[in-house]
Formats: structure tokens, C-alpha cells, sequence
């Protein structure tokens, strides 16, 4: 990352798109939580449109530095709401903004700021995935805020970048998109087995180089730091592979015990 008193930035390209829906009466953050889980994101942009049964909103109080009580707004359109994915003290954080219609005394008015938390009415949303990068969320003393201090890059290994998903325009997205994203977050019966030299895109380390396999399954992958690392492959979800500049990769996420 560059930077100075003035700014921090950083060079990255949307390695991936997901887009889908979220079902009605179901909390925004819980499912925009698991969408994060299911998908191994560190680091993401979101978009999306629809209409809440209510939503809370709540406001930064610059003097005093803490958020304001909740406003509540029910049976709303969703005209507009753009967030980010990063991370704080270690897990996937959503910061989302929103902004809002609907009928008081016979008017249209409009309501926005930072959401806490909504009910769904219908909501369809896409989400920009930068695998390349981890961004992460600190203490900021000018603000009391915390935001983005500190973009964690891929080291250059000599391997190709994560390249946008074949055929995203990121000014279109079809139905035939939206079902090749939900076959690849699924899983299936028969799959092909990673192999040595097949990658791997794991929920915590990122995306990872096979270098290794033995008969206990046991997998030893090269994490984008550089470092080696062990994992256990009976002890993952190993979904459907998908291609991606000439490499096979595969998502895999921990099962979940019990």
C-alpha cells in the first residue's frame, strides 16, 4: 500500500463476481455473514437494490465519537446501497450504507446513513471480490473511527494474479452467470481430487498452491505469503473446481462439527 498524511491506497483488480438473492424475512447482516463464510471473502465491494420490511439506520456522532441510537424505517424501497467487506480484529467485517424511500403524509421522502441491521423484503445484491489484497480495519485516533490501515498483498511468487471470473462485464450480469456461481457454491458427489500443482481458495489463508499430497490426505499448500503450510482435506468441503487463467481451482471450507 501507498500512502501518506493525506491518503492510503492501494492497486487491485476484482478477481471475482457473486451475485444472488437474499429470501424475505431473513436479517441482511446474518446473511450477508454467511454469504462471507460460504465464499471464503476477506475482501469485497457490494451493491444491491429491493425493499426492506424495516431497517435500522444509525449515524456517527463526530463530536462525541460514537454511533447515535438506531432509527427504524419500515416497509421501505431500497433505492441504492453500497458497502465493504474487510477485516476487523481478525474476521469479516460489512460496512454498509444505504439509502432509502417511502410514503409519510401522502409524500415520497428518503431516508439514509449506516445501516445496523434490516429485514429483507426482496434484495438482490453483487459482490466484487479482491482475493488479491486483505484489507484490514484499526483504531483511527483523528476520527475514533476504525478504518482501513493497512492493505496486505499477495507476494509476487512468479504466479499468474486471480483473474476476473470468464465473461463478468462489470456492466452486465445474466441469469446464466448467476447459475454458474451457485453450481460452484455448491457441493457435489463427484468431483475430480486436487492434485499437486491444482489450487486451492481457502476461507482463511486465501488462495493456495498445492505443493503436496499424501495417502492420509493430508495436503501441504503454499500459502500467497510464501509459507507452507498442512491441511487435513478430509477435514474440508472440497467444492466443484473452477478455471482461472490456466489453474484449476478448488474452494474448499472447513465442515462444520456436530
Amino acid at each position: 500500500m501507498t500512502g501518506s498524511k493525506r491518503t492510503l491506497s492501494v492497486e487491485a483488480r476484482a478477481s471475482r463476481t457473486i451475485i444472488g438473492r437474499v429470501a424475505r424475512g431473513e436479517s441482511l447482516r446474518g446473511a450477508f455473514r454467511r454469504i462471507a463464510d460460504e465464499h471464503g471473502l476477506r475482501t469485497a465491494w457490494v451493491s444491491a437494490i429491493g425493499a426492506f420490511e424495516h431497517i435500522d439506520f444509525t449515524e456517527y456522532n463526530q463530536v462525541e465519537r460514537r454511533y447515535e441510537g438506531a432509527h427504524r424505517f419500515e416497509r421501505c424501497e431500497l433505492l441504492s446501497m453500497q458497502g465493504n467487506l474487510s477485516l476487523r480484529e481478525g474476521e469479516p467485517f460489512w460496512h454498509l450504507h444505504a439509502t432509502v424511500s417511502l410514503r409519510e403524509d401522502g409524500r415520497d421522502v428518503t431516508y439514509g446513513g449506516h445501516v445496523g441491521d434490516a429485514v429483507v423484503f426482496a434484495l438482490e445484491f453483487r459482490i466484487e471480490c479482491f482475493d488479491e489484497i486483505a484489507l484490514r480495519r484499526e483504531d483511527d485516533s483523528a476520527t475514533g473511527l476504525q478504518l482501513w490501515a493497512l492493505a496486505k498483498e499477495r507476494e509476487d511468487t512468479g504466479e499468474a494474479a486471480p483473474q476476473a471470473m470468464p465473461g463478468a462485464d462489470p456492466g452486465a450480469v445474466s441469469w446464466a452467470m448467476a447459475a454458474e456461481v451457485s453450481a460452484r457454491a455448491e457441493p457435489v458427489l463427484e468431483l475430480p481430487d486436487p492434485e499437486r500443482g491444482d489450487w486451492i481458495d481457502h476461507p482463511k489463508f486465501g488462495l493456495c498452491k498445492i505443493e503436496g499430497l499424501s495417502g492420509d490426505s493430508v495436503c501441504i499448500i503454499k500459502l500467497p505469503n510464501g509459507t507452507r503450510k498442512k491441511i487435513k482435506l478430509d477435514a474440508m468441503l472440497v467444492f466443484a473446481p473452477r478455471e482461472d487463467a490456466e489453474r484449476k481451482i478448488f474452494p474448499v471450507r472447513p465442515k462444520r462439527k456436530g
